[in-house]
């Protein structure tokens, strides 16, 4: 009662002003010898008025020299008029400088309280991240713009309306106040989900502190939203590329790994293979164990096929890179796919007209997309279904390249698009993560390379593989490859190349030998008098060597052996005049099969020297094309690939250049 009056003068000076006039009338009627009296309170009425403004010592002042002047002359008893007088202005002198300090530290109060809400008003609605104040129950009270803003609606539809109402659905059983009550210091933190006017979700970190009152209840609550989305996009960016690492650090890992296995295991189809040609030479036709040797090498051609593959997958395998047109050999290759796919299924075709060349090889990419639609066919099953093939051709800018791709990493420029869709059952979550791995399938009767042989070939020649697929609703495998435009350089190497079947068998068809076309069958005998007869095999692997050195000598040529490059071309030199051709194998301990080239060049600049490899590829002839081998043989290779090999460097004159 007293702060409100002292905070309203107008009321305070009315009812002091009463109170003296009240407590005059009673002084007369105690007292009526001295009516005179009244005169007395004059100043302390108007000091109470003047209070404010604290001119009330002024009247006081004037009161009492006036007091001091009549009194004697209008107040029988001086003494006791006198006590009366001095005791009324030490009253009303009392009262009017308390309630002046009174009236002052409450007007500083209420000036520091104005300002004080004027900067928390001020904070709060400029606030950056959007902030409220809510009762107990989450109701809201106060507000500022940005929580408007944020969540698209204006101030009267959110005032007085719960905050949890604005949640997500599957969010709302996340309460904060219930987690504030529970908290010791009355603060919490919660995550959610709360969905704006236009519908998107927008996840929020919602902190809370308790506002007690003066009792210490819970009175009301204020809660700050931080905007998660940003975070999340960076979050989300960051563990894809974190991913796309790991895939192609596994990837690369897994290459290393196959193409090594390949590099040794074709090694020892070297000798399987030789061996077995050898044997059957030398076999009547109607031997008995003939047939088990027939076998023999038709186990070993098919595990050579395999290798092939294993070498497409790690990028490695050979291939001759050409300028293709892909609307032309899609058309060309519409029969084949049409009757591959069972009467269940339809292949849609869309393709644009115009050209769209690509510098791809011609083989690899016939298996690419054979493989495709391989894949979209046993994924309808014997289902009823239809399979799109789309060919376009797309601009990417930096900001813009397709996204989740795996394979070579792509660069803003044209692409052609190999776009297949089906309608099969699609792929979860956990397979997509395997799709491109070896020998991964999810059908019971298949096996193979498939996709990873795919990815492989794609990878090689500078293009990417984009999968979109979910349980029940299909998949669409997209294939990017750089435009012939967009390619540095069209390069053709020797190749061998492998065409992928809808059984998923492969079936080789192989050069005679790489970087020459083999020669015409010539008279064995006559070619090798016509010049040096003498074949050096340099080689680190026993077997290869000694069944390359009986093929070699069943040619009709005689054989140095050499079981490392250091020895290799200590023979090739004791021997330089008289060696016809040097069969040199690429990876060697110690002097590798580049080394062992150039020192045996420097002896005899004109020495015809045929390169042999496990690994067949166009890194292999980029690595030596400096130093001009007369040729390449991909192991495992026959009799026949030899003598051609062997025949072409003789008529070619055994000379290089």
């Amino acid at each position: 009662m007293a702060q409100q009056i002292t905070s309203r003068p107008g009321l305070f000076i009315a009812g002091y002003t009463a109170l003296a006039l009240a407590l005059g009338a009673l002084v007369i009627a105690l007292r009526g010898y001295d009516f005179l009296l009244f005169i007395l309170i004059w100043p302390v009425i108007l000091s109470a008025m003047l209070v404010p403004w604290r001119m009330y010592l002024i009247l006081i002042g004037i009161g009492v020299t006036v007091t001091a002047i009549t009194l004697p002359l209008v107040v029988p008893d001086l003494n006791r008029s006198a006590t009366t007088a001095a005791a009324a202005t030490t009253a009303a002198f009392l009262i009017c400088e308390s309630v002046y300090r009174v009236m002052r530290r409450q007007r500083a109060m209420a000036r520091a309280l104005q300002e004080s809400e004027e900067l928390f008003r001020c904070t709060f609605e400029r606030a950056p991240a959007p902030m409220a104040i809510t009762d107990v129950h989450g109701r809201l009270k106060w507000f500022n713009q940005r929580l408007c803003d944020v969540l698209g609606y204006e101030r009267d539809a959110l005032k007085g309306r719960m905050i949890n109402d604005f949640a997500h659905p599957e969010d709302r059983h996340i309460r904060l106040h219930s987690a504030l009550i529970a908290a010791i210091d009355g603060e919490a933190s919660v995550e959610k989900r709360y969905v704006a006017r236009d519908g998107r979700e927008i996840p929020m970190q919602v902190k809370g502190t308790l506002i007690r009152d003066a009792a210490g209840e819970p009175h009301e609550t204020l809660v700050i939203f931080f905007d998660l989305t940003a975070q999340r996009e960076a979050e989300a960016q960051r563990l894809a590329v974190e991913r796309a690492m790991q895939e192609t650090q596994r990837l690369e890992s897994m290459g290393t790994l196959a193409g090594g296995l390949a590099h040794d295991f074709n090694n020892l189809l070297s000798g399987i293979l030789g061996n077995t040609n050898l044997a059957l030479l030398n076999i009547p036709a109607d031997a008995p164990a003939r047939a088990y040797l027939e076998q023999v090498e038709i186990a070993a051609q098919r595990a050579a096929e395999i290798t092939r593959q294993i070498l497409a997958y790690t990028g490695r395998g050979q291939v001759a890179r050409e300028v293709i047109d892909v609307r032309h050999l899609l058309n060309d290759l519409k029969t084949l796919l049409d009757t591959a796919a069972p009467a269940t299924i339809t292949i849609n075709y869309q393709i644009e007209p115009g050209p769209l060349p690509v510098c791809f090889d011609r083989t690899q990419l016939r298996q690419v997309i054979v493989a495709l639609i391989h894949n979209a066919v046993d994924a309808i099953n014997d289902d009823v279904g239809q399979i799109t093939v789309t060919i376009s051709e797309r601009l990417f800018d930096a900001d813009h390249l397709p996204r989740d791709t795996v394979g070579a990493d792509l660069r803003a420029g044209r692409y052609a698009v190999i776009e297949v869709r089906d309608t099969g059952c699609g792929i979860d979550e956990d397979a997509r993560d395997l799709l491109f791995v070896p020998f991964f399938t999810t059908k019971k009767e298949r096996r193979g390379l498939g996709l990873a042989a795919t990815l492989g070939i794609v990878r090689s020649h500078g293009g990417a593989i984009q999968v979109e697929s979910a349980p029940g609703q299909g998949s669409v495998f997209r294939v990017f490859i750089p435009t012939a435009q967009e390619y540095p350089e069209t390069k053709t190497a020797p190749a061998v190349t492998i065409v992928q079947s809808l059984d998923d068998q492969a079936s080789p068809v192989q050069s005679a030998s790489a970087g020459f076309a083999p020669a015409p069958p010539v008279d064995q005998r006559s070619a090798a008098h016509a010049m040096q007869d003498l074949v050096l095999i340099v080689d680190d692997e026993p077997t290869v060597r000694s069944v390359a050195a009986r093929m070699v000598e069943h040619v009709g040529f005689t054989t140095l052996q050499a079981s490392d490059g250091v020895a290799g071309v200590d023979l090739f030199r004791a021997n330089a005049d008289s060696i016809a051709c040097v069969l040199l194998d690429v990876s060697m301990p110690g002097i590798d099969g580049a080394q062992a080239l150039q020192m045996m060049r420097a002896i005899r600049p004109d020495a015809p020297i045929v390169l042999m490899s496990g690994y067949a590829g166009e890194e292999l002839a980029e690595r030596f094309a400096q130093l001009r081998p007369d040729g390449f043989l991909y192991k495992p290779f026959d009799i026949a690939e030899l003598k051609a090999c062997l025949e072409g460097v003789i008529r070619k004159g055994v000379r290089v250049g």
